[in-house]
């Protein structure tokens, strides 16, 4: 897998340990990279992380992301002109959707950040464990105003989980809903998808990867190698 040098612009905090890195690439991407394709993020002498894009375009890439490990850790102390690398986008596109509807937990919002530049209508739930987070990125991303948002601090939104809503959620079966966040989050929704009359349920799903060539076997989920075949796999998986 080849490596693009990219330069950091900007590292910015956006709530917590919630981050938004902005670099601009060195020489041209092969390809450029569509949701929900994701990079392998090399922060040098560290690690190695698979991170979604938020944005994308002519070589300016932004990674939405958050700190959970060394890793992530060392990418948030990175400063504006400091150079690490990212590599060709990974996995497969899917945006020939027309209003799909997103039912998102928390840095699960990451890729669908990157669909709002190539969906004119969506819908949906955000899940947020903290209202400021929510009110945070949606200034940043402005479309992010039609999902509705869920808090468990109830400070933005309604207050709750968004397993708590999906009852209300008027679905029909032309739609096709994408769910994206922690694992648990995935599973309790896909299982409530089953039996709803409804499209498809679909995951953007996130797991352990380490080469990013499908060679490993680090990111199997269900049978599907996430870095060749996803990051796009149905709810049965889970």
């Amino acid at each position: 897998m080849s490596y693009v040098p990219s330069k950091v612009l900007s590292n910015e905090q956006v709530y917590g340990n919630y981050y938004i890195l902005v670099v601009r690439t060195l020489r041209k991407l092969r390809k450029t990279p569509l949701p929900p394709q994701f990079s392998m993020v090399w922060v040098p002498g560290v690690d190695l992380i698979p991170l979604s894009y938020a944005y994308y375009e002519n070589g300016l890439a932004k990674f939405f992301y958050k700190v959970v490990g060394e890793g992530t850790k060392s990418l948030s102390l990175r400063k504006p002109g400091d150079v690490i690398a990212i590599s060709e986008p990974i996995g497969q596109s899917f945006i020939e959707i027309e209003k799909p509807v997103f039912l998102v937990g928390g840095s699960g919002i990451a890729p669908v950040l990157y669909y709002t530049k190539y969906l004119e209508s969506f819908s949906g739930i955000w899940g947020v464990k903290h209202g400021e987070l929510a009110e945070a990125l949606i200034t940043r991303f402005p479309k992010l105003k039609v999902l509705a948002v869920a808090s468990e601090d109830c400070t933005f939104g309604f207050c709750g989980k968004l397993t708590d809503y999906l009852d209300k959620l008027n679905l029909n079966s032309n739609e096709l809903v994408l769910v994206s966040g922690p694992t648990e989050m995935v599973k309790r929704v896909c299982s409530w998808l089953k039996g709803r009359s409804v499209k498809s349920g679909l995951v953007i799903a996130e797991t352990l990867v380490k080469c990013g060539l499908g060679a490993c076997g680090s990111c199997v989920i269900g049978g599907v190698l996430l870095c060749r075949d996803g990051p796009v796999i149905g709810c049965e998986a889970f």
